[in-house]
């Protein structure tokens, strides 16, 4: 089958169309869902073939030959990725690789940025070298269940064969069975996936079971096709529709479509109806195109042009201290064709023909692979301990320096005579995972375990809030109070409730919800003083009664205690900043962004200026911004630990500033 051999160049030009032009080819992530049903229907088909030969499956000589089919490029380019990140990235975007390589090895990537894309905290995170491993991930976990629930459906089938009439029935193939399971399966995925992607898509995307129907209807193609063949001519319109309905799927969609959700489908079917042409009509141009030995090349290198595109596209920006230009992007697909070739003659085909030291029976072939999984694994694992410690003592003497110099990080504002512009010092050293500004005790809501203070700062809002505690904690120790912290990400304390996530609309009552009860906790705690902030991309569409709200909620509170609002730090335009600075180290002003890009309206901001003598306003944005623009490295040190949130060491050079301007009660 020509076809099979198309699609899979057709679906891998796609991704990497997509990845490298994604303004150019918006819906390329679709030749994913091309993968996923064409590995639906060759699974099906071989297992339902050893059914009819033996009448069972043999599980171990299944996982074993699709560990010699997978496990061996997929191994490589994971040991690349990971010796690659280390080298060459720094080290808190190395250690966050690293982690999923080892996610990648034991193929629970998916799970992994599933989990990612609903922590508020790790929602931005920015790509990993192998990142593109959730979709193999997502095959392996299928591959893990499939051979077992056929084996169910037709142990099912055959009792049912015994206990009632052959005609009632229908049929007593197994085949029968395992259609009704299929169908039920893929009905019952389909439905979960729309609904989940229509609740919460991040999560969608990544999640097996909103993918398991397009496996299924890929595995279903497989069963009618073992008795049916289409006639010529509407084996041609199948053929055809099939294969436009893919590109037509990948030049429409894009990255704002809710997917997979019932939109899914265009792809998906498209691809089962091309298969299920079959070999009908082989005078078919599109035959003829398929059989082309480029394109049959194509097909046969496909996984492994899968694996090596998306490492080479991630970490060659870093590697040469700039974005990719058009050039560069061909170099990147030049190299990629001349990897999976080398790929496929040197790594996958010795793996499947030779090799008896490693494969020559299942379980050796089984052990071997666990071997090498636990030692890429175990690497990664060890490196990123010893990277962990290593950062750790830098960072102490980061913070010892900063200390002695008055010029690092946003101290070097309060010194503009001896320090100078904070904007033009270079970067001292990137952000480490030890600037993380989570790196905090638990706060419910006091940090601090001993006998309680009365003197109490309150701060209540979102992660922005929180970001401020090691700012805040040397004023706090020094002045004797103790901090209290009421924390949502992604909310600010307003009980009228947010209701967008940027431009997304969101329910207002969880917002609403916490605001109010958060509210009722603060009166209870009768603070000496109240601080508040908040993300300003969490909004409303209607900022008037926003304003209303917060007026509302602060009289409430300073009937009792000063409030402060603090108003929120400049974003990034998007940008990941750590990964800005590795891809521009000799050119960090490349980061920077316009001012009026980077402070947007902020409605609470806005409205303290007018809520009463009570509230008062604190505005940093001179820390990092100019007139013109706002800035990733204020005084040697990087501002941005991911892509809005400050790093807990720049936070720490916060504190003489906040000492000057908040006017302790």
């Amino acid at each position: 089958m020509p076809e099979i051999q198309g699609m899979r160049a057709l679906a891998v030009t796609l991704v990497v169309l997509f990845h490298l032009w994604p303004q150019r080819l918006s819906g390329g992530f679709v030749g994913v869902d091309v993968f996923f049903v064409i590995s639906g229907y060759l699974i099906t088909s071989h297992l339902m073939r050893e059914v009819d030969r033996t009448g069972s499956v043999r599980l171990r000589t299944f996982y074993a030959r699709r560990a010699r089919r997978l496990l061996p490029a997929s191994l490589l380019v994971l040991a690349f990725s990971a010796v690659a990140s280390a080298l060459i990235l720094p080290a808190q975007l190395a250690r966050a690789a690293l982690r999923e390589v080892i996610a990648s090895t034991v193929y629970v990537e998916n799970v992994w940025l599933a989990s990612k894309a609903v922590t508020y905290s790790a929602s931005n995170d920015t790509a990993s070298p192998v990142q593109h491993y959730w979709s193999l991930s997502t095959e392996e976990q299928f591959y893990a269940l499939w051979p077992a629930l056929i084996l169910g459906a037709v142990a099912l089938q055959r009792w049912v064969s015994r206990t009632r009439p052959r005609r009632a029935l229908g049929d007593s193939n197994p085949a029968v069975g395992v259609g009704v399971a299929l169908m039920i399966l893929a009905g019952a995925s389909f439905v979960h996936s729309v609904m989940l992607t229509s609740a919460d898509p991040a999560a969608a995307y990544f999640v097996t079971t909103t993918r398991v129907w397009e496996f299924a209807l890929g595995a279903l193609t497989s069963l009618i096709a073992r008795r049916w063949t289409p006639t010529p001519w509407l084996a041609v319109v199948l053929r055809w529709s099939g294969f436009a309905a893919i590109v037509v799927a990948a030049c429409l969609l894009s990255q704002a479509t809710p997917y997979p959700g019932a939109l899914a489908l265009i792809p998906v079917v498209g691809t089962a109806a091309a298969i299920l042409a079959a070999d009908g009509c082989p005078r078919d141009p599109v035959i003829g195109l398929s059989s082309l030995r480029p394109v049959q090349w194509l097909g046969d290198v496909s996984y492994a042009v899968y694996l090596w595109h998306w490492p080479l596209i991630a970490l060659a920006p870093i590697a040469l201290g700039r974005d990719l230009s058009w050039p560069d992007k061909l170099v990147v697909v030049v190299v990629t064709a001349l990897l999976a070739d080398m790929t496929r003659r040197w790594v996958e085909r010795p793996f499947l023909t030779g090799l008896p030291a490693l494969t020559g029976t299942p379980w050796r072939t089984l052990l071997s692979a666990l071997v090498a999984m636990t030692l890429i694994a175990g690497a990664c694992a060890g490196y990123s301990a010893w990277s962990v410690h290593a950062d750790r003592e830098a960072l102490k003497e980061r913070l010892l320096r900063m200390e002695a110099d008055p010029c690092m990080g946003a101290s070097a504002t309060v010194n503009p005579d001896q320090c100078g512009s904070p904007f033009t010092r270079a970067l001292q050293a990137p952000a480490s995972e030890a600037d993380s500004p989570w790196d905090m005790p638990h706060c419910d809501p006091f940090c601090e375990k001993e006998q309680r203070n009365p003197r109490v700062i309150a701060v209540v809002g979102d992660s922005h809030a929180q970001t401020l505690y090691k700012g805040l904690l040397p004023l706090a120790e020094a002045r004797g109070y103790q901090l209290a912290f009421f924390l949502k990400g992604g909310c600010p304390l307003n009980t009228v409730g947010s209701d967008l996530w940027h431009t997304t609309p969101r329910p207002a009552q969880g917002c609403g919800e916490w605001s109010r009860s958060t509210l009722r906790d603060i009166l209870d705690l009768r603070p000496s003083l109240v601080i508040t902030s908040a993300y300003v991309g969490g909004g409303w569409s209607d900022p008037d009664a926003a304003a209303q709200g917060y007026l509302d909620t602060w009289g409430q509170i300073t009937s009792l205690a000063p409030l402060v609002v603090v108003r929120d730090y400049p974003g990034t335009g998007g940008v990941w900043g750590p990964e800005c600075l590795a891809k521009h180290p000799h050119d960090t002003d490349a980061c920077a962004v316009p001012r009026a890009e980077a402070l947007p309206r902020d409605v609470a901001y806005e409205t303290a200026a007018h809520a009463g003598p009570r509230v008062s306003r604190l505005d940093f944005s001179d820390v990092y911004c100019d007139t013109e623009r706002c800035y990733p490295v204020v005084g040697g040190l990087p501002v941005y630990w991911d892509a809005d949130h400050i790093t807990g060491t720049f936070a720490r050079s916060l504190a003489p500033l906040l000492a000057e301007r908040l006017d302790l009660p």
